[in-house]
């Protein structure tokens, strides 16, 4: 019995170590009475439960996991697989690379980035006077990137970073446009004022074809007849200046949409030129008149 106790006694003994629980001794477990030693062993045999319960438990979890690892290693295998395609179809796409267009790419983006990095220092005035200069060098970029050597994965996270840049560079060259300033537009066949005037990225309003007329009244004699290839000046914003023409008076200059689209507002051209104009009434072909902005 004492043998048969003792072998229970140091089966149990690993459980409570790991439990950290404590236990009784052959000499402690004689001491006790029969209710106590009935407590003791139910006690021993909840333990011996719990953790068999337990290890149930953690066989489940374990088996578990080892399915969602396998999942896991197919996904991986699955996404090695697409990558593996999708290089395969890059390398078609890109051809043979050599070494040489590789190191010519790299020395391009590096030429890139030190010209973002001067044109990023640049005051406004600089900038917009630089304006097709940098519009060129945008499109060279842009060319750059439809290559198929712009597709070499090393060079991803380059041209990323360079997109950003360029953006920037873009809204700069915008921002740095001064309150008045002129773009041109050619003319090509079939075309009349009224029709370029309505273009979005002109007017986006027919009725003001006045406004390219008289940007343009030196080359343009009639406003009904203009010819393809002929390159004409759009103004942009709101002038503070105007060089007087034939016919024109205060009057009339300040009914101009690109003036004051007012003619009730000449008195502010007048006095604002009182040092050239004794006569509201007599204005002169030529004249440079200033054009108040609040």
């Amino acid at each position: 019995m004492k043998k048969y106790l003792i072998t229970i006694i140091l089966l149990i003994i690993p459980i409570f170590l790991i439990a950290e629980l404590s236990y009784l001794s052959e000499e402690e477990y004689k001491d006790l009475s029969k209710k106590e030693r009935l407590k003791y062993w139910d006690n021993l045999e909840n333990e011996v439960m719990m953790w068999q319960q337990r290890e149930a438990d953690a066989k489940i979890a374990i088996e578990r996991n080892e399915k969602e690892l396998k999942m896991l290693e197919q996904d991986i295998e699955n996404t090695d697989a697409e990558y593996e395609n999708l290089m395969s179809e890059i390398t078609a796409a890109l051809g043979v690379v050599s070494h040489g267009e590789l190191v010519e790419c790299q020395n391009q983006l590096n030429e890139i980035r030190s010209k973002l990095d001067y044109y990023g220092r640049m005051p406004d005035s600089d900038l917009y006077n630089n304006n097709k200069e940098i519009l060129a060098f945008i499109d060279q970029y842009k060319n750059l990137k439809g290559k198929n050597i712009a597709k070499v994965p090393e060079f991803s996270d380059e041209f990323t970073e360079l997109d950003r840049s360029f953006e920037k560079l873009e809204d700069d060259l915008e921002n740095a446009r001064p309150k008045y300033y002129e773009d041109t537009h050619i003319v090509v066949k079939n075309e009349y004022l009224y029709k370029i005037s309505g273009y979005q990225h002109i007017y986006n309003d027919p009725t003001k074809w006045g406004i390219i007329y008289r940007a343009n009244r030196d080359q343009i004699k009639d406003p009904d007849l203009i010819y393809p290839d002929q390159v004409l000046k759009i103004p942009k914003g709101l002038p503070t200046t105007w060089k007087v023409y034939r016919g024109e008076c205060l009057w009339t200059i300040s009914s101009y949409p690109e003036i004051y689209d007012d003619p009730f507002k000449w008195p502010e051209i007048f006095r604002a030129n009182t040092d050239q104009i004794e006569d509201p009434d007599l204005i002169y072909p030529n004249q440079i008149l200033r054009i108040p902005r609040n």
